[in-house]
């Protein structure tokens, strides 16, 4: 049986939702930062607030994607009738598995944490305000909105414009917050 590696529709998941999280994740902890004229520096925030959304983001991927595939081996064996419970899961297709998992948690964390940490890079590069950076985060989603719409044949302006807004209320949820 040859190696299965993730279809196309699962890695566009695990990227968007990768990204989406990441950038949201920076802007609710960092936009009162960000807004902030004695913000100081962001490239040490950038790395932390990308580990706070990098790392859950793993965890509950891998969780979330190995219990997915885990039910669908136990579905398998229902329907096989296969009369000892877990065969399906500790064989070759339970391995690939835990591998294909593994591998789409790497993917979503690691789009996270560059979700996370690229609107922070930029805050600490560009000089003037700080809504320019928030204003960069927020075209980032309207871009993957974009894009998603592509991809699904939807209308890109509607997914666009919903991105961007959820952008806009985390990025004012955030400042009003000032986590960080």
């Amino acid at each position: 049986m040859p190696r299965r590696h993730l279809h196309s529709d699962q890695v566009l998941f695990f990227v968007v939702t990768g990204f989406a999280e990441g950038i949201l994740t920076a802007m609710t902890l960092a936009a009162g930062r960000i807004l902030d004229p004695a913000g100081g520096s962001m490239t040490g925030l950038a790395v932390r607030i990308g580990l706070v959304a990098g790392l859950p983001d793993a965890v509950v991927f891998f969780a979330a994607e190995y219990s997915r595939q885990q039910g669908s081996l136990l579905h398998m064996e229902r329907q096989l009738n296969l009369t000892e419970r877990g065969r399906l899961a500790s064989s070759r297709l339970g391995r690939q598995a835990l591998a294909e998992s593994l591998s789409a948690a790497i993917l979503s964390a690691g789009c996270a944490f560059g979700g996370a940490a690229i609107p922070l890079i930029v805050a600490g590069l560009l000089p003037g305000p700080g809504w320019s950076t928030i204003a960069i985060a927020v075209s980032c989603l309207a871009l993957l909105g974009a894009g998603i719409a592509h991809s699904l044949a939807g209308c890109r302006i509607c997914w666009a414009a919903a991105l961007a807004l959820a952008g806009v209320l985390t990025a004012i949820l955030g400042a009003h917050l000032a986590v960080v």
